[in-house]
């Protein structure tokens, strides 16, 4: 069984492991070595990447189901059978995460997106100028930061997954 996943940063060597294409294999790529907890079985997953800097490797569902974020563009992979699960290409993300509890895919751009199977099927107001950062889930709460000036001010949002409405700053802090 796979149950370990990290980005690697430099390309293998050819033929040092066996490799199998997500996305597109071509360009810009995410290099992402899966293995066992021995180290017997390993395998390298490429993985097409959208244009943003953001790049993450999470366990989704453990053992051997895994969150990848390659540049704004999201997988999610059985290691263990090296199969996709789910995929969702929008270059205009600027990043995503993933939320185990329903299967959701949420992207962010200048607003947030609830993605199931590759679609948007809730997208909220806009809550950004220019791109939000930094996304987290935390029990039902999604978290970031939002660019709300053009000189790169940001300002943290909050909202909660099973309403979808978003959280005043002072309520947000009332709850942590």
């Amino acid at each position: 069984m796979i149950d370990t996943a990290e980005i690697i940063y430099e390309k293998p060597y050819s033929g040092e492991f066996t490799e199998v294409p997500f996305g597109s294999d071509r360009e810009n790529t995410l290099w992402v070595k899966f293995s066992d907890r021995d180290g017997i079985e390993e395998w390298i997953g490429k993985f097409g990447c959208g244009p943003k800097q953001v790049m993450r490797v999470i366990p989704a569902h453990p053992p051997d189901t895994f969150f990848i974020n390659a540049g704004g563009f999201a997988y999610l992979l059985d290691a263990t059978h090296r199969r996709l699960l789910n995929h969702y290409f929008d270059p205009f993300s600027d990043d995503i995460v993933y939320d185990p509890e329903t299967g959701h895919f949420i992207a962010a751009a200048t607003d947030i997106r609830i993605i199931e199977n590759g679609e948007p099927i809730w997208t909220s107001r806009r809550i950004a100028l220019d791109g939000i950062s930094e996304l987290k889930i935390n029990g039902r709460i999604l978290s970031g930061l939002a660019i709300v000036g053009y000189d790169e001010e940001t300002e943290p949002f909050a909202l909660d997954l099973d309403t979808r409405e978003f959280i005043k700053a002072s309520d947000l802090f009332a709850r942590w």
